[in-house]
């Protein structure tokens, strides 16, 4: 079975009564992203974007034309949705007359003619626009007739099924409140398939019953106005489309009396749990810190003023995700053409540059240490960054090479990485002044600098251990957060104590108290020890794997412990402890 989509999309006119519709091309542009994703939809995706009736009705017939029996076919039409004096069915596009609808807009007759003739048996069609309706507030209808009904024409043939982004009677929104507009239902699309919010029987797959279901409550909730609707005409409701993406891990559950409280009906209680969770989202744990972040959005919307202001400053003083600095550039930018290159996989690259520069140290007295390092050797590229006190190495196997190279590059700059699509290779090629990483045509161009003498951190890795232990990496997490909310001594060193009383177990505490906050299970092997860490490093260090489990190997208590998980043997994190005595 062969999964095709086409996505038509239309957002500038040249009728001065059709009003733009900025969203468009960018949510046709994200859609297409997630369905062409191999972990995803794998759709063979074509994008039509701003083009002529002729060329539209073209890439229409031939998708639908070339389509097999068993083949399933997703269209995306995104435009203003209109309607002639007689009640038929028009989609707008660049040189749409509204004098003459008939003759320069896309038809809804010629859309079912071609779903008539298609072999394909499974045929979805996702119509963002609408028909009537009122508008709202920082809110831009898709449409601009006032007449009643629905695209009749689409109701005919078998074999489909229509997602239609309002009710006959209800516009499709734009949401045009922030700095760049979205359409409400595509977005709420994009949104369930990107999060797996939208796999409701949390089966692993994204129905078309799913989708519908997580967008249309999406788009109700946040706009009653707006009621998506769906058909079918000899469909199957549970047809799967989507792979959903894997579930992120939950490492923190909030307290029961935070949620109560979010839920109260006394707005005393609810700016309290705005408070509360505003002080988590600037927690070292960046899970629990994004979840935080993630629940006050959630609840943004408060009718109350106090607490919704409350809410919004939360949000606003909340620390954000680094963002990408570095412009992007085309392939015919460049600048570099050494010898010195080498080609690794994008995804690892992303991800391990975006986790070293977490442990930069951004001194002006040690300028090496805001750098993240790069070192090619040995057939594989080695990403590292320390501040002293941490070190984040991760080993990344080669995909192509040239030459040998040491480069380093300001940690603020590598964020950038995250701007590739994860599913391809980057190129690494390395010049005097720049590094450039090039990813399907794309070009990161950063400035870059070459230290004589670097760090000797894989002396500091030991492979003789006198203790390992073995620790779920959530409860751990959850327990040292809960530890360190429990007290005020935030600034003072927590104390791990193992193997006590031939307990397997992990011991919390505070090196100026001495009272056990928390107990963790381990899996222990080893003399009994006890080690002394900055608390918000742990917590640091943790929060930068993504394993289930990791590993702590412990040479002696004022050497650096080494960090490592099963389920990601290129990542190790040395954490150096702090004296317990003077």
């Amino acid at each position: 079975m062969k999964k095709t989509a086409l996505l038509i999309s239309c957002g500038t006119y040249d009728d001065p009564r059709l009003h733009p519709l900025p969203s468009s091309v960018p949510d046709c542009a994200r859609f297409a992203d997630l369905l062409e994703r191999p972990n995803l939809g794998g759709f063979q995706v074509s994008v039509v974007n701003d083009a002529t009736l002729v060329t539209v009705q073209r890439k229409l017939h031939d998708t639908l034309a070339q389509a097999e029996a068993d083949d399933l076919v997703l269209v995306y039409l995104s435009s203003h949705g209109l309607k002639d004096m007689f009640g038929r069915f028009y989609l707008a596009l660049p040189e749409t007359d509204l004098s003459a609808l008939p003759a320069t807009a896309l038809s809804g007759r010629y859309i079912r003619e071609q779903i008539n003739d298609t072999s394909a048996r499974k045929l979805v069609i996702v119509l963002d626009s609408c028909f009537s309706g009122a508008f709202g507030r920082e809110l831009v209808a898709k449409a601009v007739s006032l007449l009643d009904g629905t695209p009749d024409e689409l109701t005919e043939g078998t074999g489909h099924a229509i997602l239609a982004a309002s009710s006959p009677i209800q516009y499709a929104l734009e949401d045009g409140s922030g700095s760049a507009p979205t359409s409400v239902f595509t977005r709420a699309i994009c949104d369930g398939i990107a999060t797996g919010a939208a796999d409701l029987d949390s089966d692993g797959w994204i129905s078309l019953s799913d989708l519908f279901e997580y967008s249309s409550k999406e788009v109700s909730e946040r706009y009653p106005l707006q009621t998506p609707q769906m058909s079918c005409f000899g469909l199957d409701r549970d047809l799967k489309l989507l792979r959903a993406p894997s579930a992120p891990a939950t490492y923190s559950e909030f307290d029961i009396d935070i949620e109560e409280a979010a839920k109260s009906i006394h707005p005393e209680l609810r700016i309290a749990a705005a408070t509360v969770l505003g002080k988590i989202a600037h927690s070292q744990n960046r899970d629990r810190a994004a979840s935080a972040l993630r629940k006050l959005r959630k609840i943004r919307n408060d009718y109350h003023p106090e607490v919704k202001e409350m809410i919004e400053y939360e949000i606003a003083r909340a620390p954000k995700k680094p963002r990408r600095k570095v412009s992007i550039q085309s392939a015919n930018d460049k600048k570099v053409h050494s010898s010195r290159w080498l080609e690794v996989g994008t995804e690892q690259l992303s991800r391990a540059g975006q986790a070293a520069a977490h442990f930069v140290n951004t001194s002006p007295d040690f300028e090496v240490l805001n750098y993240v390092h790069f070192v090619a050797c040995d057939g594989g590229l080695t990403i590292w960054a320390t501040d002293r006190y941490r070190l984040d190495v991760w080993d990344i196997a080669a995909v192509d090479r040239g030459d040998d190279f040491s480069v380093s590059i300001a940690g603020s700059d590598v964020y950038s990485l995250k701007a590739f699509p994860k599913n391809s290779t980057t190129r690494i090629e390395v010049g005097e002044v720049f590094t450039e990483f090039e990813c399907k045509e794309k070009l990161l161009s950063m400035h870059s600098a070459h230290f004589d003498k670097l760090i000797n951190y894989r002396a500091l890795i030991k492979d003789n251990f006198s203790a390992q232990l073995h620790v779920a990496r959530a409860p751990f997490l959850d327990a040292l957060e809960r530890s360190i909310s429990a007290t005020k001594a935030r600034s003072n060193a927590v104390a791990f104590d193992l193997g006590r009383a031939g307990l397997d177990v992990l011991e919390i505490s505070f090196v100026d108290d001495g009272t056990v906050m928390e107990s963790v299970p381990v899996e222990y092997v080893g003399d009994r020890i006890r080690l002394a860490y900055n608390p918000n490093f742990v917590v640091s260090a943790l929060s930068s794997f993504s394993s289930k489990s990791i590993k702590v190997n412990i040479t002696q208590p004022d050497k650096p412990a080494l960090i490592t998980a099963d389920d990601e043997p290129q990542h190790r994190h040395l954490l150096m402890p702090v004296r317990l005595t003077r």
